[in-house]
């Protein structure tokens, strides 16, 4: 969860890392692309280029590039919360269990 929304307390239950993965999300209709914050086992904040309504529903697409990359990894997730930060939004998505694929993207990235 975002540290300023819960009054200056971080309630994450996974720690997150920063990351180079490639990244879309799809909230209603179609993929959009997104740039991958950070992310953990439990969720992920992406900067993307609209507002999402709070839990809302979406669905987080994750790749790492080259040769050899696994393929890349859909999680299901919901808007904790979306806030304006400069000229793009950043939002905070909660997944619900992460998928073992995910775990295995996690790893790939050291």
């Amino acid at each position: 969860m975002d540290d300023s929304a819960a009054g200056g307390m971080d309630r994450r239950s996974a720690a997150r890392r920063a990351c180079l993965l490639g990244a879309r999300y799809r909230a209603q209709a179609g993929w959009h692309p997104a740039s991958l914050v950070d992310l953990s086992p439990r969720g992920c904040r992406l900067r993307i280029g609209e507002d999402l309504p709070r839990s809302a529903a979406v669905r987080v697409q994750l790749s790492v590039g080259g040769d050899k990359a696994p393929a890349p990894v859909e999680v299901e997730g919901i808007v904790i919360w979306c806030r304006l930060e400069g000229l793009s939004y950043q939002a905070g998505i909660h997944f619900g269990d992460a998928p073992d694929d995910l775990m295995d993207l996690l790893d790939s990235t050291g």
